[in-house]
């Protein structure tokens, strides 16, 4: 039509164009869920492994903490709002039907309650995906009792992934397992491999008061070896499954010199992948490493005594402890870091730089603390919009 401009709109920019301003976003958690809501093709883009691995690449660190489940599939997000991951994108699994035994990789490894044959379930939260398998149990003796359980993943060697974190969440991975046998004091461990979707040979062992073995700490992996923390009643030690070999074995904690701590949690140590416990007795925590000593056997050695109410500034008190066996503490093996919660909401406290901060706010009620960590969380409901209430839901 005369005298009307027949102007064309101008091009989209490439996608690799798009691509590379995005991965120029700050690694934020609600970064790239805002970016995924702009429209489907952005969408698209951001789910591809091909773009999460340069985020990784660019921002050279761990993916950030969305937050924490407990025991019970309850989830706690980290942070403030508006920028917060909303606890309702997790809540599929709440309402005590599942317990949930760890997270690994952007992985969340559940076992069902009180159902004989017990079920398993690897769940990534992100994407919605999940594997489930029965639990093994042997052929004489059905139970509904899980001792211990571990999410590895199968794409790397010795507990290092040949592909990066955030891409082997959508490959391969292992499930140790632990239950009770028929026998007093005795058990079995099976390893479950996903790529095959089939469980090894069962393992019987013998293990004095197996009723100490049993509980829901999530585990850590050093070397080629899954450790849990046991702090049943007065027989707290270090659970220890050798993958090798699949046996297990047992380490005590440190001695507490007649005043009992108020609570334990393993990490890994310093130096050469081995053993460490942080024992919390009010507001001190004491690091204490396995180490060789003079008669070639290994002992536990205190290397640092740290007053946690010195490392925050006077306008952000700490706040008092809780009474003995209230107090949680908990250990992110992507960030190095341990999680207390205290009565003044939950703090982390970062091994390498001894810096303490809060990620969650007071009024937070969690039995246990599995810190869960990714890049992107996708879905209409992934970032809470509320004001901030103070409180972790």
């Amino acid at each position: 039509m005369a005298g009307v401009s027949s102007t064309p709109a101008p091009a989209l920019p490439p996608d690799d164009v798009i691509r590379e301003i995005l991965l120029r976003l700050p690694p934020h958690p609600a970064c790239l869920l805002r970016v995924s809501l702009v429209c489907k093709h952005w969408r698209r883009l951001v789910r591809d492994p091909g773009f999460l691995r340069g985020v990784r690449a660019r921002h050279r660190h761990r993916p950030p903490l969305l937050g924490f489940f407990d025991r019970l599939a309850t989830f706690v997000p980290a942070g403030q709002p508006p920028d917060r991951v909303a606890a309702a994108h997790f809540s599929e699994l709440e309402g005590g039907r599942w317990r949930v035994l760890g997270c690994h990789h952007g992985r969340v490894l559940l076992c069902t309650r009180l159902t004989v044959p017990l079920r398993l379930q690897v769940w990534d939260p992100m994407t919605g995906t999940r594997k489930c398998f029965q639990a093994p149990q042997h052929p004489r003796h059905a139970t509904n009792v899980v001792i211990r359980g571990s999410l590895i993943c199968g794409a790397g060697v010795h507990g290092r992934c040949s592909v990066g974190e955030e891409d082997c969440r959508s490959g391969p991975f292992r499930v140790v397992y632990l239950f009770p046998g028929h026998e007093i004091n005795s058990m079995f461990s099976a390893v479950y491999y996903s790529h095959t979707a089939s469980w090894g040979d069962l393992v019987p062992m013998t293990v004095p008061k197996i009723g100490s073995f049993v509980g829901m700490e999530p585990s850590i992996l050093l070397g080629n070896a899954v450790h849990w923390l046991s702090c049943w009643s007065q027989d707290r030690s270090i659970l220890g499954f050798d993958l090798d070999t699949n046996q297990i074995y047992h380490e005590d904690l440190p001695r507490d010199c007649g005043i009992p701590y108020d609570c334990y949690q393993i990490f890994k140590a310093r130096f050469g992948g081995l053993l460490g416990v942080a024992a919390l007795r009010g507001l001190h925590i004491h690091l204490f490493e396995l180490a060789l000593n003079s008669g070639g056997s290994m002992t536990w050695v205190e290397y640092r005594s740290v007053d946690l109410a010195k490392l925050l500034p006077p306008a952000e008190p700490i706040g008092s402890p809780p009474p003995p066996g209230e107090t949680r503490m908990g250990f992110d093996e992507d960030g190095n870091t341990i999680f207390l919660k205290l009565s003044n909401g939950i703090f982390q406290l970062h091994l390498a730089s001894l810096k303490l901060n809060k990620v969650v706010q007071q009024g937070v009620s969690l039995s246990l603390m599995i810190p869960y960590r990714s890049f992107y969380v996708e879905g209409g409901q992934g970032f809470d919009n509320r004001a901030n209430d103070g409180a972790g839901r």
